[in-house]
């Protein structure tokens, strides 16, 4: 396992950059989930975040979450179906 210590500053484990895996607002998570950001994908994430478990955070008032995480939980949800 690769030590933390050796990856570059703002570096994840799968080497995409912390700024290129956060995603900040619901609408920029609705547009790497559903494709778009309207009003429907957003509500949508909100649900999810709130009934379904989508790994997210808050920062301030702004709801985020980092693509990498967001795609794991996905998979973990076709492993469990």
């Amino acid at each position: 396992m690769e030590d933390i210590k050796t990856r570059p500053p703002g570096v994840n484990a799968t080497g995409l950059p912390l700024a290129e895996d956060l995603m900040s607002g619901a609408g920029a998570i609705a547009h790497f989930i559903f494709g778009n950001d309207s009003e429907g994908s957003r509500r949508k994430v909100y649900h999810a975040a709130d009934k379904l478990g989508l790994p997210c955070f808050k920062l301030g008032g702004t709801l985020c979450a980092r693509r990498t995480t967001i795609l794991k939980w996905i998979a973990k949800q076709e492993s469990v179906v």
